[in-house]
């Protein structure tokens, strides 16, 4: 079983990929912010959650049940095969949709007929899944480098197509978008050469391993859904109430949260292996806990930090964005829950159980829904903030209690503690917008967690140590 160290030094492989990745993409943010005014960059923000929304639909969680199977099934080409074939045609259908209701569509989208942005919506969907699922064959052999020069090597491609088109083609939301259409076809044709010889096989229809997979996938449909509507209710609710610049705000504020985005990211894409890896080999509870209670650690004093110095980082971007500070400290909770959640709901798929992440997104969509309803007429962009943050504490909170029902009972006290210290922190920040007593929180948090703290230094330490001797050598 592998050692404190052996894990770190394997998430540390993962995670040097979306840190890197997150590095560019924030260079992308001031870059953006720059070139192109918040309306448009508002815009730009409704096509990716159009993107967004019908990614998580097009997989119809076949690509989670290859995580899921893919420990127990001795053939992992016929698996990728069978799982890979479902998306991949329902991508097709869903392209041709889009083509023929273009305008509808991008009238909802953005008050005007834009029937190329609609386009380059639905070409770039089958290129999506191809390029999910070789991100998927990468990361299941826990290929830690491969997948870290991947991700960056997608984000650097798309910082370059940015500026190229923003500073000489289309200066404003029409040039963001192709950016990323010209970065996610690129980066999918790489991948796949890549991946060759996984993806040169005689393979055959299995009946027995569709049905098992999509047993597991069919009720992630409707969560896939309603976890959109979750993520994406805030931009709904600004684009009903609010304006375009009110929503650039919003997702200016959400460049800065992205820095918890990032571990987010770097967790969940080395975890996924790990934790069905345990599983299937029987690891303790105690070393679930563990993570998970030093990951709570990290993520708190992450946010403290954040909210502290949350009117300084946020001078990073354009002057113009500097009343999106307001917005960060609730919409933090976002990452950090739904982070922490991927450690204490495993239950849920180690028993199979999908279908009650149905009732777990179900539940916290509509709360958010209502929050939003209630707060962005009054708050605009601080009131989505507000009801997304508190949506995903519940959710948390839910996918936790029916994780506890039907595997394990993980130890969460530290974790109630943690989430009472972040929402007092966050409330006196909007309420009040004071240095010192934003100073006065994150002091109590950095005690309550300072024996994690000295953990992490400490391991932190012998992990240089241990590079510096191998170097020396």
């Amino acid at each position: 079983m592998e050692n404190s160290r052996q894990f770190l030094k394997r998430l540390a492989g993962f995670s040097i990929g979306p840190i890197g990745a997150a590095l560019l993409g924030f260079i992308n943010v001031p870059i953006q912010t720059w070139l192109v005014d918040p309306a448009q960059l508002g815009k730009a923000s409704m096509y990716t959650m159009a993107f967004s929304l019908t990614s998580l639909f097009l997989n119809l969680g076949i690509d989670q049940a290859y995580v899921r199977e893919y420990n127990a099934e001795k053939d992992k080409k016929n698996l990728l095969w069978n799982t890979f074939l479902i998306p991949f045609i329902f991508s097709i259908i869903i392209m041709f949709v889009y083509l023929y209701f273009y305008e509808p569509i991008s009238v909802l989208l953005f008050d005007s007929v834009e029937k190329y942005i609609i386009q380059i919506l639905a070409f770039v969907l089958p290129f999506a899944i191809i390029f999910r699922f070789n991100t998927l064959i990468i990361r299941m052999k826990e290929k830690a480098r491969l997948y870290s020069f991947v991700q960056i090597f997608h984000r650097l491609m798309t910082l370059g197509f940015t500026v190229i088109i923003l500073l000489f083609f289309n200066r404003n939301f029409k040039g963001i978008i192709q950016a990323q259409f010209f970065s996610m076809v690129s980066i999918a044709i790489i991948t796949t050469v890549i991946n060759l010889k996984d993806w040169i096989y005689k393979f055959k229809i299995d009946k027995k391993l569709i049905k098992k997979v999509t047993l597991f996938g069919l009720p992630l449909i409707p969560t896939s859904i309603m976890m959109w509507v979750l993520n994406s209710m805030d931009k709904i609710a600004l684009r009903t109430w609010a304006d375009f610049e009110a929503i650039g705000l919003y997702s200016a504020a959400f460049k800065i949260v992205s820095v918890v985005v990032i571990i987010q990211q770097a967790f969940a894409t080395f975890w996924a292996p790990t934790v069905y890896r345990w599983y299937e080999s029987d690891t303790p509870l105690r070393k679930y806990e563990m993570v998970s209670n030093k990951l709570n650690s990290l993520l708190t004093l992450l946010f403290a930090f954040i909210v502290l110095f949350k009117d300084q980082i946020i001078l990073i971007l354009s002057p113009e964005y500097k009343n999106a500070a307001i917005i960060v400290p609730f919409l933090m909770f976002y990452p950090i829950m739904y982070t922490l959640a991927t450690t204490t709901s495993m239950g849920i798929n180690f028993v199979r159980k999908t279908y009650y992440n149905i009732l777990v997104t179900a539940i916290a969509s509509g709360l958010n829904i209502l929050g939003n309803i209630l707060l962005v007429p009054q708050l605009g962009a601080l009131g989505a903030s507000i009801s997304t943050g508190i949506s995903y504490i519940v959710y948390f909170l839910i996918a936790t209690i029916f994780s506890r029902m039907l595997w394990e009972k993980m130890d969460i006290k530290r974790h109630f503690v943690s989430i009472f210290l972040m929402v007092v922190m966050a409330s006196l920040s909007v309420v009040y917008n004071n240095f010192y007593i934003d100073l006065v929180m994150f002091g109590i948090i950095f005690v309550y967690h300072f024996k994690e703290f000295l953990w992490g230094m400490k391991l932190f330490k012998q992990l240089i140590i241990e590079i510096k001797n191998k170097r020396s050598k």
